[in-house]
């Protein structure tokens, strides 16, 4: 409806323009501040919801514990629990990113083991502030080799979204 009569409002002012050869001055020069009053609006206005939502809590605010990954056929799954630790926002989604290395003895250390699969996935785990959720993700891997020594997984938070609760 107000696009209906932002159309028909600007109808009326073209008609204007044309029909009254005195009014064109005047009807420009509000033309003119009209653009720019909303070009200033516009630019001036708050980033939209979607900035805002992914900086509201940040990473290391949200607690994850036990996490058990799990094999499936195509790829993994990851269950758990998360924490939200800001006093003021709901955590409605996270970004997952999951990575399968392939280390070759138990006591390599992670960095030091190649990656053989990685792969993102949104676990929605609707979270109030400061309170304890469970999480789970699946996520799907595409062409992994084979597993030669010690697979380990590790986790990373990339991105979340919350909403004022």
């Amino acid at each position: 409806m107000p696009v209906a009569v932002l159309v028909l409002a600007l109808v009326a002012y073209g008609a204007a323009l044309v029909a009254y050869p005195r009014f064109r001055p005047w009807g420009i020069a509000a033309g003119l501040a009209a653009a720019a009053g909303l070009a200033l609006y516009f630019t001036r206005e708050a980033p939209p919801e979607s900035e805002r939502a992914g900086t509201r809590i940040a990473p290391a605010e949200l607690t994850l514990d036990r996490i058990e990954v799990t094999p499936t056929v195509r790829g993994a799954s990851l269950a758990g629990r998360i924490a939200n630790g800001s006093p003021r926002y709901r955590l409605r989604d996270v970004t997952l990113k999951l990575r399968l290395r392939d280390c070759p003895a138990e006591d390599t250390p992670p960095e030091a083991c190649p990656v053989i699969g990685e792969s993102t996935a949104i676990a929605r785990p609707d979270v109030p502030p400061g309170q304890i959720r469970a999480l789970s993700a699946h996520f799907g891997f595409a062409s992994l080799p084979p597993v030669t020594g010690t697979p380990r997984w590790d986790w990373e938070i990339t991105a979340l979204r919350a909403t004022d609760d």
